[in-house]
């Protein structure tokens, strides 16, 4: 007669087990869309990447070239199935190209697969939060609407954040195209 007094008892158990761990998942899931922040340097600048806009990180893998496109764009990988479009967001910026040397990475930027593209990154820094930063004022380029606030770690670092959804809206990042020369 105990037996199913004790299955009933597991059950609240791991029905509450559950319930918490849901609960705790979700906590963090909205903390890290207010708070979290993927930090990443490309070229000298440091970037922040908001966890709800970004996807995964991938190892680096040399993209398949495609003709008559801005050389900022590198060309396409296979990400578990999905092609994913690869720019050089260096080269985009104006600056230097960045080398798909080892330990450089594949940044998803978007979750949506319509959207799909990604950066290489040399150098992956971590999480941030905001609540480690501290906000500067910095010039804003008013060419780069992406280009979002400005922040400073302990160590002195400048860090600005992307704004990814403006990103993928900007009519230059998403013409990948080229005209014959």
């Amino acid at each position: 007669m105990n037996e199913p007094r004790t299955n009933l008892t597991s059950r609240q158990r791991l029905h509450e087990y559950q319930t918490m761990l849901a609960r705790r998942l979700q906590e963090a899931r909205a903390k890290s869309s207010t708070e979290s922040f993927l930090g990443v340097q490309i070229g000298d600048q440091h970037w922040l990447l908001s966890l709800s806009d970004t996807g995964e990180v991938l190892d680096y893998q040399p993209p398949a070239r495609v003709p008559l496109t801005q050389p900022w764009y590198l060309g396409l990988v296979n990400a578990r199935g999905n092609l994913l479009g690869v720019i050089d967001f260096s080269l985009f910026c104006g600056e230097t190209p960045t080398a798909g040397s080892a330990g450089a990475k594949i940044v998803v930027l978007s979750k949506d697969p319509q959207r799909a593209c990604a950066i290489v990154v040399p150098r992956v820094a971590g999480l941030r939060s905001l609540s480690d930063l501290q906000p500067v004022e910095a010039a804003q380029d008013e060419s780069r609407l992406w280009q979002g606030r400005a922040w400073r770690d302990a160590q002195g670092t400048l860090w600005r954040e992307m704004d990814v959804r403006r990103l993928l809206a900007e009519p230059a990042f998403l013409q990948v195209g080229r005209t014959r020369a």
